[in-house]
């Protein structure tokens, strides 16, 4: 709280997790002044990329018993490089991955390859997240879903989405 005609300090944190390029919140802070009870606060600034998945989400679609696997790279920003520390999967029953470190540029950078495992029709939504060694980053998230149609039925497209810049912070 602050005292009728002195100063102070509000602080005001917002997670950029997902983010990256111009990012704007609205805060809104209520006073006991009748004439403004409340105030609204626009804060706006640039969230720096810290990773680039390409493609920025994978779709596995085909039919059942097709091999069906795509590949992603992430590629963390020359600025804040970073070594991957652990993997792990929510909802991964329907898909496994392999990762292997790459070069890109001259810069290292990790190639995953995600294979379709599930064996009867059907979809499924799961992600792979990737901790780092560095921490205010984290996880990063590879988004994975599967569309999984009958024997026989043919597949529509490869499965791709466009690159996104992501996980940013600072």
């Amino acid at each position: 709280m602050i005292s009728p005609g002195s100063e102070g300090k509000i602080t005001v944190k917002f997670s950029t997790q997902g983010f990256s390029g111009q990012a704007k919140k609205v805060i809104t802070v209520e006073t006991s002044d009748p004439d403004h009870a409340k105030i609204q606060l626009n804060l706006t600034g640039e969230v720096r990329k810290f990773a680039s998945i390409t493609p920025s989400r994978v779709i596995l679609r085909g039919t059942v018993g097709e091999k069906i696997s795509r590949v992603v790279t992430v590629a963390p920003d020359a600025k804040e490089p970073f070594t991957i520390m652990n993997i792990s999967t929510l909802h991964g029953a329907d898909f496994r991955y392999s990762m292997k470190e790459i070069e890109i540029d001259g810069e290292k950078a990790y190639e995953f390859t995600i294979e379709n495992t599930k064996t009867s029709a059907g979809r499924y939504f799961g992600q792979i997240n990737i901790l780092t060694d560095n921490t205010e980053n984290n996880p990063v998230t590879i988004r994975v879903s599967g569309d999984i149609k009958p024997a026989g039925l043919a597949s529509p497209d490869n499965g791709t989405a466009p690159a996104s810049p992501m996980q940013g912070s600072k």
